[in-house]
């Protein structure tokens, strides 16, 4: 496995939705690790008391390498205790096949660590292989062979011994292992690949995953490799997609000693720092907590990479950080001048207002010219309708460039730049004064034209929704249900007529309708019909 992690080209796939989704359900898994490393801890604290329990010397010898096997993904330190622990109770009771076999193991655990000389020493200076039994002989020959592809793949490591390649030894376990075995398969899948015979590799490799169920240990190991088949043929999601469930694995079986979380992580980097430097951070700790050298000394390798994104992170942040000084500073220089242009533009509407009221005899005409306009609407039944909503929307505009001019004036006076401007226009209350003032006349409008609009409104009501306004005005509700009548029927229409939000007028429309007599579908139909 570290030998094709070193190996892997560094092609990171895109970050869309289907590899955002496989990373959050490893988020979860990760949430959740400590559960099952805690759960694993009280599995190997019951071995402890069962071997500290047992009296037996073969007994405990057996129980000590069910223990270190337990422990064999998960601490370093433990492993080699048991291990050891096994050396010495099969000298004890005399068996020289338990001995060897405990040395192949302690020689494995060395080897998978990356204490090379160690591992070195005891499967080639330590153990009599014309005395090994066949079963111990294909042991001894897998650990070898794992032994020389770790060798291979991690060319970067100080600590080297010249020892023969992994081909050899597989040749020979291809000769002795049964066809359908696990380690079989596994060695025909490495041979596969070396061959060049991917799609082959392929079947092989996917026989050994339908053979393991998804929270096995060997479900994470074979997993992985899949991943590296897929990278082979350029499918980076399903790439991932293996890595990702080599990794849940891992987090399931409580593994402190594995690769497929810092390959993740590696692989979203150019995306996803933040994500990256805590699934390595996550990575390092398990790493130190095993206590072998390998493990931390390549998550370090990727550490430098992480700390480089975060540096090219921070000269973006830093460009941005000049490029947003600059427009403030333009910013400024705008608003500067828009104030010496509004400052101009209030003396020249103080000068308009002065000549407008010089003007009352041409307002007194207007105002003559307008009511005889209401009674020319009022005897045209066909067109009052066009002229009304004509006068309405005019006057409504009017209300809102009043409030709009308003808010522009205010926002110049809090910040400090215009206090004489808001001495000159009284703006406090103008617009709303307008706007009242619009209402009154549309009521007066409205009811001049439709005096009997209250009443029939009513009737299309439940009696406690009722109103009959004393002052002769109208309410919100029924000046809204005025204007489609009058043939407004969108909303946003009338909320801009009204001066009132969209959500305003929606809500006291849902209201009356609520309230209908007879039913709220045909609500708006009745309205319009009244007067008719």
């Amino acid at each position: 496995m570290t030998a094709v992690l070193a190996a892997s080209c560094m092609v990171p796939p895109k970050t869309d939705r289907k590899v955002q989704k496989l990373l959050e359900e490893l988020d979860g898994y990760l949430a959740t690790r400590e559960l099952y490393v805690a759960k694993k801890s009280d599995q190997l604290s019951a071995y402890r008391r069962l071997i500290s329990a047992t009296l037996d010397p073969a007994s405990r010898y057996e129980l000590a390498m069910i223990a270190a096997s337990d422990y064999f993904p998960f601490s370093f330190d433990s492993t080699q205790v048991y291990l050891k622990n096994a050396q010495s109770l099969a000298l004890q009771i005399r068996d020289h096949d338990r001995y060897d076999q405990a040395s192949i193991a302690l020689g494995h655990l060395y080897a998978k660590a990356g204490n090379y000389y160690e591992a070195s020493q005891i499967l080639y200076s330590q153990i009599d292989t014309a005395a090994l039994s066949a079963p111990l002989m294909e042991e001894y020959l897998w650990v070898l062979y794992d032994f020389s592809k770790d060798m291979a793949g991690n060319s970067g490591m100080v600590e080297r011994y010249s020892i023969p390649p992994a081909a050899l030894f597989r040749a020979r376990l291809l000769t002795m292992l049964p066809h359908e075995s696990p380690r079989y398969r596994a060695l025909l899948r490495d041979q596969l690949i070396d061959e060049g015979r991917l799609e082959e590799a392929d079947s092989v490799s996917r026989l050994l995953l339908s053979s393991v169920k998804p929270e096995d240990r060997d479900f994470a190991i074979h997993a992985f490799f899949q991943s590296e088949l897929e990278n082979m043929f350029d499918h980076q999601y399903e790439r991932m997609y293996w890595l990702v469930k080599s990794a849940e694995g891992d987090v399931v079986n409580a593994v402190r000693d594995y690769a497929s979380l810092t390959m993740v992580a590696q692989l979203i980097l150019p995306t996803d720092v933040d994500r990256s430097f805590r699934y390595l951070r996550m990575a390092q700790e398990d790493a130190i907590s095993y206590n072998a050298k390998l493990r931390p000394w390549q998550i370090s390798r990727f550490l430098m990479q992480v700390e480089g994104a975060y540096q090219k992170r921070q000269a973006r942040a830093s460009r941005s950080s000049q490029v947003w000084a600059i427009l403030l500073a333009a910013l400024t220089l705008i608003l500067s001048l828009v104030t010496y242009f509004l400052i101009a533009r209030s003396r020249k509407l103080t000068k308009m207002r002065a000549q407008l009221e010089e003007s009352n005899t041409s307002l007194a005409l207007a105002n003559a010219t307008l009511n005889d306009l209401y009674h020319q609407i009022a005897k045209a039944d066909k067109v009052k309708e066009k002229y009304i909503l004509s006068f309405l929307r005019g006057l409504a505009a009017q209300v809102s460039a009043t409030r709009a001019e308003d808010n522009r004036f205010r926002n110049l006076l809090k910040q400090g730049k215009a206090d004489q401007l808001l001495k000159e226009l009284s703006i406090s209350g103008r617009s709303e004064k307008v706007r009242e003032e619009f209402y009154e006349t549309f009521d007066t409008t409205f009811l001049g034209l439709y005096p009997d609009f209250v009443s029939q409104f009513n009737a299309l009501l439940k009696e406690e929704a009722r109103e009959t306004p004393a002052d002769g005005r109208l309410t919100t509700e029924q000046r809204i249900f005025a204007l489609i009548k009058l043939g407004v029927d969108d909303s946003k229409d009338i909320a801009g007529i009204l001066d009132y939000s969209l959500s305003t007028i929606y809500n006291y429309k849902v209201s009356v309708k609520n309230a209908a007599l007879h039913g709220r579908d045909n609500f708006e139909d009745a309205v319009k019909k009244i007067g008719k």
